[in-house]
């Protein structure tokens, strides 16, 4: 049984207006969150075999999808428990200011994550940020004490094998004239080439450097609120 059902909730995107449609996708896990949820997850209930596919999938040998499923399903846990150590898991709060600037400039959000929805909504819960939609991997729970993962943004063309492909993501969004990416590590390679501009951090600073992807390099959130206004600036000028 799912812990609890995943609000994608599309509607309460915020509203663009009627000229300019813009969206910015974050990913979840060292970009909004200050630690790797899934990571922490698994640092205090996995088991030796965890470490063990985590060096499979550092290796190539597995995908981010078979690796995860694998390291869930070994993870040991009540929800009691997973709810105490999600409790513990901060946001940046730089990222709070993100949103005040996107209601105000008819900003749209989605969080695009291959990491847990469950978590994910746990933590954004806590802070009032609920109403984001949330494209992750499902969690579900027994109600006792295993665990597994369910895929419903999975792509079998997906060249990372990724749980969520972030890519698949980025071709719905037709609507849109300008989409922003903000985002730090190895899942969000595949998607950064196919964005108008990257917000990056640590991996994939690196990363957009050496495909020579557009990008602007961001130590927070602060460093967005800071950019973007005058990029939609520029953007209805020259419109």
């Amino acid at each position: 049984m799912p812990v609890e059902e995943n609000k994608h909730c599309q509607d309460m995107s915020f509203s663009g207006n009627d000229l300019y449609q813009y969206i910015v996708l974050c990913d979840f896990d060292g970009t909004i969150s200050e630690k790797d949820v899934t990571d922490t997850l698994l640092e205090h209930f996995g088991n030796d075999k965890c470490a063990q596919l985590e060096q499979q999938w550092l290796d190539g040998v597995i995908g981010s999808r078979d690796c995860m499923r694998e390291q869930i399903a070994n993870m040991d846990a009540s929800l009691v428990q997973v709810d105490e150590v999600l409790a513990q898991i901060n946001i940046d709060q730089t990222f709070l200011a993100f949103v005040e600037l996107a209601k105000r400039e008819h900003l749209n959000i989605h969080i695009v994550s291959d990491g847990l929805d469950y978590a994910i909504q746990s933590v954004l819960k806590r802070y009032k940020l609920d109403f984001i939609p949330v494209f992750a991997n499902k969690l579900l729970h027994d109600f006792q004490r295993n665990w597994r993962l369910q895929f419903p943004y999975a792509d079998i063309n997906c060249v990372k094998a990724s749980g969520n492909c972030k890519c698949h993501h980025r071709r719905q969004l037709i609507d849109y004239k300008r989409v922003f990416y903000v985002g730090d590590g190895t899942s969000d390679f595949c998607v950064a080439d196919k964005v108008d501009l990257v917000f990056a951090k640590d991996k994939l600073i690196d990363f957009c450097r050496q495909q020579q992807i557009p990008y602007q390099p961001i130590h927070d959130f602060s460093d967005v609120v800071a950019a973007l206004p005058n990029l939609i600036k520029a953007e209805s000028v020259h419109c």
